[in-house]
């Protein structure tokens, strides 16, 4: 049984508490405000905890030693928490990260969870990565459609997009200010916030080449260029090259010129073409179901929910013939139980087909 030897909670960092903890060896955290310590003993382990929290209360790390009281050895566990952007009591975990150490201060384990939390559930969704493996709780559906050109068009939420993005890191994602001059060669790649954007998947021998283009970056606007970039992505890619057109809306004229521009320097380079164009009624029923945001940053008030999942516009991954596609209305369907691919994909995209 163990013997409690002390419990100070809310101990202020200043004086004595620090030069004590200095002494003990204990890493205080960057804006860190108070501290409590738990002491305990339990046969040989004496055993302290370490909890610190800023100045809002909230938890930043957590510090467990165990150490035998006959041979003096020490085990440690460290804890760190992140949070999303939010205030008061509706501030929400993004992520926690704990670290085992051992003899010599070897780290024997670590695990890392994210967190997410979605407008349309109660339920917060989490990934746990750990030396046994990865574990979710992610909504899904295994249910898939397949375009004659080989295209496989796979919904998932925006939890699994976003854990997949980090997974996969930079080097295989198209970032802004979305030229030609982002676009990655690579074998598995994605890219986010496909609005009036239109995105170019050129799929062959090298794997994919993806590119994200706005319309309204003037860097775009003379295509003569960028379509000669393309037809060096299809020469590379082989003979068997073919590519996706994904994205654009109606509402933005060069949005619209360009996605159809697009198509045709395709199909004039003889290469077999798919098109996944978003449209205006998509992007008109996410804005419906929107909650409060503030316009600078897009930071979800209270920090409700995940802010990056009220990014308008569409979400993709792209492995061999797989197009993985997250938005919205994808996220809201999931959450409501539709597992049809066919349906949500009806309700992302005003057209799609091949034609």
């Amino acid at each position: 049984m163990s013997k409690i030897l002390s419990i100070k909670k809310g101990i202020s960092l200043a004086g004595n508490t620090i030069k004590h903890l200095k002494q003990s060896k204990v890493n205080i955290p960057k804006y860190a405000n108070s501290v409590d310590i738990v002491q305990t003993t339990k046969g040989t382990k004496h055993t302290s905890i370490y909890t610190f929290r800023n100045r809002n209360n909230y938890l930043m790390k957590r510090l467990k030693i165990d150490k035998d009281l006959q041979s003096g050895e020490e085990k440690l566990q460290a804890r760190f928490y992140e949070y999303i952007n939010g205030t008061g009591e509706n501030r929400k975990l993004s992520k926690v990260s704990s670290f085992n150490f051992g003899k010599d201060n070897k780290c024997e384990a670590a695990e890392f969870w994210d967190f997410y939390h979605p407008y349309y559930s109660d339920s917060v969704l989490f990934s746990r990565h750990s030396n046994s493996g990865v574990t979710n709780n992610f909504p899904k559906t295994y249910d898939y459609i397949e375009d004659i050109n080989g295209f496989r068009l796979h919904p998932i939420s925006t939890a699994e997009y976003l854990e997949t993005k980090q997974r996969i890191g930079r080097k295989h994602f198209v970032s802004a200010p979305w030229t030609i001059n982002e676009s990655v060669t690579t074998n598995i790649a994605a890219t986010d916030s496909i609005k009036e954007c239109t995105a170019i998947g050129i799929i062959g021998e090298k794997g994919i080449s993806l590119n994200h283009l706005n319309p309204n970056n003037r860097k775009n606007y003379d295509l003569a260029p960028i379509i000669e970039k393309l037809k060096e992505q299809i020469s590379k890619q082989g003979k068997d090259a073919k590519a996706f057109l994904l994205g654009s809306v109606e509402a933005d004229e060069k949005s619209n010129k360009q996605f159809w521009a697009l198509k045709s320097a395709l199909e004039q380079a003889q290469v077999p073409v798919s098109t996944y164009k978003t449209g205006d009624k998509a992007i008109k029923t996410t804005r419906a179901f929107l909650p409060p945001i503030l316009e600078f940053g897009k930071i979800v008030r209270n920090g409700k929910a995940t802010p990056f999942s009220f990014v308008s516009g569409q979400h993709i991954i792209c492995e061999g013939n797989e197009i993985k596609i997250a938005n919205m209305i994808i996220d809201r369907e999931l959450a409501n139980g539709n597992k049809n691919a066919l349906d949500m994909l009806k309700k992302s995209f005003s057209v799609l087909n091949n034609s």
